[in-house]
Order: structure tokens, then sequence, then C-alpha cells
């Protein structure tokens, strides 16, 4: 087992280590911390740093800190990054544990940690931040509600609902967090119609079949039956589909839309990671303000 000044002193034979960026929230913070950086030893034959970030000044002037943690070191990439893994898991355990917020800043791979070659020669490194507003004069604010306020004779709780997780989609920082926000806001909009007669009496023929069905768990058949009778109305992918077919949306468009639900279905459904989420939110936040024009003008 190698020792720490071996593990710190031979960068060309423990060649590899692994970095977790993070954001913390002011509820979250560490007591004895007063440098900007701070190496201990840890688990037994590694070095873990604790290094201070620059992040956002919209960020920062909320209470929010920039952190990495730096676990070093391995021999091979492979380890790296394993125990890069391990580190994100366990750091989201800690804050979960006691209710901090934290996010992690991912690159845009399929890893919650970068996996760095420690004898690579460091070169040049830049950071910058950007922001856009949207200020508007009081007058200017006024008369948008107004406009709006005077087409709206009445509002359904669908149409409320799917606006307001819209609007708070723009809160989140995360990109996954964003895209579950928006396409439940594009499911909160679409009402699931019922299928014809047709359909339900095929539906009422296959009940009797799950319940004589030689299946013990009775929990298994109620789920079974629950399921079948769901089948009377269409599935929300389909409402949604038809939605924006009535709204005018083009078949291009209608992909698009089919293409963020699946993303949304594989960090939700499958815990996978979907690159290039950004332009994808983009994009989709600019198809529903469309659809809400139309919504609206309809109530008119």
């Amino acid at each position: 087992m190698p020792t720490l000044d071996e593990i710190s002193g031979k960068p060309n034979v423990y060649s590899w280590s692994a970095k977790v960026d993070f954001v913390l929230n002011s509820r979250g913070g560490f007591k004895d911390v007063d440098s900007d950086s701070i190496r201990v030893p840890w688990n037994e034959n590694l070095l873990l740093t604790l290094k201070k970030q620059r992040i956002h000044p919209v960020l920062e002037g909320a209470g929010a800190t920039g952190y990495r943690l730096i676990l070093e070191a391995t021999q091979t990439a492979c380890e790296a990054e394993e125990l890069g893994k391990r580190l994100a898991c366990a750091l989201l355990k800690v804050a979960i544990d006691r209710l901090w917020g934290v996010r992690l800043s991912w690159p845009d791979t399929p890893l919650p940690c970068r996996v760095v070659d420690r004898a690579a020669s460091s070169g040049l490194t830049a950071q910058a931040f950007g922001s856009v507003t949207g200020h508007l004069a009081l007058s200017d604010f006024a008369a948008a509600l107004q406009d709006s306020f005077s087409k709206l004779a009445k509002v359904p709780y669908r149409l409320l609902l799917s606006m307001e997780l819209c609007a708070s989609a723009e809160f989140e920082l995360d990109s996954r967090a964003k895209l579950v926000l928006l396409v439940s806001a594009v499911e909160a909009i679409a009402d699931q119609e019922e299928y014809g007669s047709e359909v339900e009496s095929l539906i009422n023929s296959m009940i009797p079949i799950i319940a004589s069905a030689a299946i013990e768990d009775e929990s298994i058949k109620a789920s079974i039956h629950g399921q079948v009778k769901n089948l009377k109305r269409e599935s929300i992918r389909r409402a949604i589909k038809r939605k924006l077919s009535e709204a005018g949306f083009t078949a291009e468009e209608l992909e698009f839309v089919e293409g963020a639900y699946s993303a949304r279905s594989k960090v939700v459904h499958e815990g996978l990671r979907v690159p290039e989420l950004t332009a994808m939110t983009a994009q989709l936040n600019e198809l529903i303000r469309r659809l809400y024009t139309q919504e609206i003008e309809f109530l008119r």
C-alpha cells in the first residue's frame, strides 16, 4: 500500500485523480475551513482536497459557495473514474442527510466527475460568467399585465398549473431539473381523452381474464387490472401530440417535443445522463410560450 507521501510526490506513478465540482447553498458549509484550499489524508491511502471555486456572482449574492473536491491518486484512469463516482454519490448523501442544497457541476459527459491526468502539464485556464436580464419599466409591466388580463375571461386550472411549472423552471440552474419541469408543463396542459365504446368493450373483455389468471399475488393482479383500465383513455404522450397538432405545430416540432419527452423519461425513469440539454430546454421553452399564446387567444 503506498504511503501518502508517495501518492503526493510521485504523479508519474500515481497519475490519476478525480475532481467533483459542486455548489452549496447557504444552509450548508464548513466551520473550520479558513483557507481557500485544504488537504487531508482520507480513506487510508488517498488524499482529499477541498478547494473553493468561483461561481456566478448571482449565486454568490444569494449565499451559495462553489467548491471542488479532489481525490488523489490512482495508477489508472479507470480506478479514478470509479472513485470519482463514489465520491459524488457520497457527497450527495451527506447533503441529503443534512438538508443542504447541492448542485453538481457536471461536465457534458455521463460522469459526475472529471478524471484528471496529474502528470499532464497545466496550460492557461480562464473562467467567465454571463447572465441575461429582461427588466421592464413599471409602465411596460402594467401594460403587459393588462394585455394578458383582458384576454382571460376565465382561467382553466390546467393552463394555470402548466404556466406555473414553466415559469418556475427559470429558477432552475440544472438543465435536467429544467427539462423535467418543462415537460411536466406540457403534460399538464394536455388533456387525455377517452377512447370510444369499441375500445371500452375490448378493455372490459380483458377484466375477467385477469381476474381468473393463475397469479397468486393479488397485488400483481390489482396492478395489472388498474393498468388495463387506464387503457380506456389515450396515453399522455399521445395527448401531447394531439394537443400540439391541433395548435398547428409542424411535424418537425412534434418530433422535437417527442424527443424532449423521451429525454425526460431517460433522466427520470432510467437514470441516464442526456447530454446537451441546455439547447433542448431553450427550444422547448420557446414552443411552450407559443402554445400559451394560442391558448390565451382561444379563451377570449
